[in-house]
């Protein structure tokens, strides 16, 4: 099916000058796919579970793999080497990548293109309107039941569809696995209707809601530079620019980021008790608002100036350490901790699709 597609898209994507919308193709393939890997690990995942994440997750391996990948592989704009749910946590960027602009696909019952699944810019629900803005000093953040778990406000088409779309993929998810369709049939790409589909997909955008930058207005930090206009993309600073930056590798940052997030796969615990998904992700949204401050000033650190920003320093910017959670830490160990906590979102939330779906 793969080998259909990826001529034609490839082409369109790598023609594309389009700026990535949650964490890069290589990271979500990845997270993905450790996400699957503690799984059949974990003693209390339901067998059949295991073994049809087996099936959807083919060359599954172990850490010792994820760190030779993490280190050394180049993925870029097209997802090449995904496969099973790796592969279909890639295609939300894929479509928005692809699309044609003023021509995009609504997706409903949103009636909004596919770009406006990816985040939900947080200030928009402050119920000062005059406080609709990023402030360093997060006194514009609003609190989670200022959010309305309403699709008719009309704040969302400006804020993003994220919590309604975590929704829509784990319905999506629980219907399948409970029809019994857990994988592709060949030929019938891009109709096809399974639950590797929608399990890729709601990884997707369970990963994306740990980015910080996809919880505000400010989502490439340009408040922290003097000249907006040319502020440079601190987004992509943060999402892929560490681990697969096509230009330099960083090695000794990316191994410090390889181990803090070993780290932190052992240490972070989710911190959202409600299982209401809607209102989860705004509380990871929310708690993700607050390492905006760090991030930005960090990249004030790593490009030398806040008016005339000069060659990033990927080691400035990693190792910068600023407060987040309640302690100091780095960039690094925040993008850990944030991956880290990606992963676990996942686990919990397929473990809770399958369970579900095996109980009715």
């Amino acid at each position: 099916m793969l080998g259909r597609i990826v001529p034609a898209v490839a082409m369109v994507v790598f023609a594309l000058s389009v700026p990535a919308w949650g964490w890069s193709n290589k990271e979500h393939m990845q997270l993905t796919r450790i996400a699957a890997l503690r799984l059949v690990n974990a003693p209390d995942t339901p067998a059949d579970m295991k073994a049809w994440l087996r099936e959807a997750m083919p060359g599954i391996t172990d850490m010792h793999a994820e760190r030779e990948f993490f280190l050394n592989a180049r993925v870029g704009p097209y997802p090449i080497g995904g496969r099973g749910l790796s592969f279909w946590a890639c295609v939300p960027d894929l479509e928005v990548a692809t699309a044609k602009p003023g021509r995009e696909e609504k997706i409903q019952p949103f009636g909004a293109p596919e770009r406006l699944m990816h985040f939900i810019d947080i200030e928009f629900f402050n119920p000062d309107e005059s406080k609709r803005i990023y402030s360093d000093d997060l006194s514009t953040k609003p609190k989670v039941d200022d959010v309305p778990h309403d699709l008719k406000d009309p704040r969302w088409i400006r804020a993003g569809f994220l919590p309604f779309r975590v929704e829509q993929c784990y319905g999506e998810l629980v219907k399948q696995l409970k029809a019994g369709r857990l994988a592709s049939k060949p030929g019938q790409f891009p109709r096809d209707e399974h639950a590797m589909k929608w399990a890729g997909f709601l990884a997707h955008y369970l990963e994306d809601n740990t980015q910080p930058q996809h919880a505000t207005i400010d989502f490439q930090s340009k408040t922290y530079f003097k000249n907006k206009r040319g502020a440079p993309n601190v987004h992509a600073d943060v999402e892929y620019r560490l681990v697969d930056d096509d230009k330099a590798d960083y090695m000794p940052v990316r191994q410090q980021l390889w181990n803090d997030f070993v780290k932190a796969l052992d240490e972070v615990k989710d911190p959202v008790d409600t299982d209401d998904l809607f209102r989860a992700t705004v509380e990871v949204s929310l708690t993700s608002y607050d390492a905006l401050p760090m991030i930005g000033h960090a990249a004030v650190a790593a490009y030398g100036s806040d008016r005339e920003p000069g060659e990033f320093d990927a080691a400035k910017f990693a190792g910068f350490k600023g407060k987040y959670l309640g302690r100091e830490m780095t960039v690094s160990e925040m993008k850990a901790h944030q991956l880290a906590w990606a992963v676990k979102r996942v686990e919990r939330v397929w473990l809770r699709a399958w369970k579900e779906a095996k109980a009715n």
